[in-house]
């Protein structure tokens, strides 16, 4: 397989993809946090193969290639309905409770979140499973790679080692049929790692998509018919949500207090009702600070929000003030529907 000079994708974006749907290709990796040892024994690695076998049948996972390394893993995988950032939660998330439950310890252990490759696998399906089963050799931990055990090479090589949900047959498709189109899988593995992909992973800053350019330009496509999308959900949702109006005169009868009392500041007057009216027109109605500073009088939006910080946080520790947001809530709520 050959490299095209315009077939990766140069981008300036730095932060990880978060595009998901469904039959995305990923090369997944993370790594433990502050580049600590996330499988210390064989046990780990083992524990995390059969959490990622058991990922694959709650959510559909399909899994083409892996490498458990140390300090983190790399997986090659497909998903079926486009969750790909929940698969992932559970699966970082539940083997970080096991790895702690089994050694007593607390905390995190991966630096983060997951990083995640959108991948073309009409082009580079074979070139990343290169890339990860070899891993291991560009490490230089001193093994063969037909012989380290933590990686899904060997189960390619030997059916009776191979998971029941690691799907080997569509990589060892494109090799052909037999013994013949065994080895020739076997000599292609063996094989160096293109630099263009080789300096594609060595970047700085770790590209989110490897693809030519008709790919790249479904994927943006992709990307702006969501964020239109999720653009109208929330300006839908804001105009659902109370308006200041009607959360300052809930706020006003609750309280026992006159509107007008909450359009300006007395000095050396702490106005709790008014605090928690400007509090409420962020929490519940989402408001922007230039419009609630407005409303109640105040010109600095630092102001405004130094205020609704102030009274979260007492909301949070007092339960007479979570009580009065609760009757609050039921005014405002009841005025929706009359």
């Amino acid at each position: 397989m050959t490299f095209k000079g315009d077939k990766v994708l140069s981008s300036s974006m730095s932060r990880p993809l978060r595009i998901e749907y469904p039959g995305a290709y990923y090369h997944v990796m993370n790594r433990g946090t502050t580049r600590q040892k996330v499988f210390l024994n064989d046990q780990d690695r083992q524990r995390f193969l059969d959490l990622l076998g058991e990922t694959c049948r709650m959510w559909g996972l399909r899994v083409y290639a892996y490498c458990l390394m140390d300090n983190h893993y790399h997986l090659l995988v497909e998903t079926t309905d486009g969750a790909l950032s929940r698969v992932m939660r559970h699966l970082d998330g539940i083997y970080t409770q096991r790895f702690n439950r089994a050694r007593r310890r607390d905390g995190p252990l991966f630096r983060g979140r997951y990083r995640a490759i959108l991948i073309e696998p009409e082009e580079y399906f074979m070139a990343v499973v290169r890339y990860i089963h070899r891993n291991p050799v560009e490490a230089r931990v001193g093994v063969e790679i037909s012989r380290y055990r933590w990686s899904s090479h060997p189960g390619y090589l030997d059916k009776k080692r191979c998971s029941e949900w690691l799907n080997t047959d569509c990589l060892l498709s494109r090799f052909g049929k037999g013994r013949q189109g065994l080895n020739a899988y076997r000599e292609f593995m063996e094989g160096e790692v293109e630099e263009e992909l080789r300096e594609f992973y060595s970047g700085k800053y770790l590209r989110p998509i490897l693809g030519g350019k008709d790919f790249v330009e479904r994927i943006k496509e992709k990307i702006e018919e969501r964020v239109k999308r999720d653009e109208e959900v929330s300006e839908a949702r804001r105009l659902l949500r109370p308006g200041i109006g009607q959360i300052v005169t809930a706020t006003a009868r609750v309280y026992g207090k006159k509107e007008e009392e909450f359009r300006k500041k007395r000095r050396g007057y702490g106005n709790e009702a008014r605090a928690m009216a400007m509090y409420l027109c962020r929490e519940l109605g989402g408001h922007r600070l230039r419009e609630i500073g407005m409303v109640f009088g105040l010109a600095k939006y630092s102001s405004v929000s130094s205020a609704c910080l102030s009274m979260k946080a007492r909301v949070e520790k007092e339960k007479r003030l979570g009580r009065q947001v609760g009757k609050i809530k039921k005014l405002l709520k009841g005025q929706r529907q009359t």
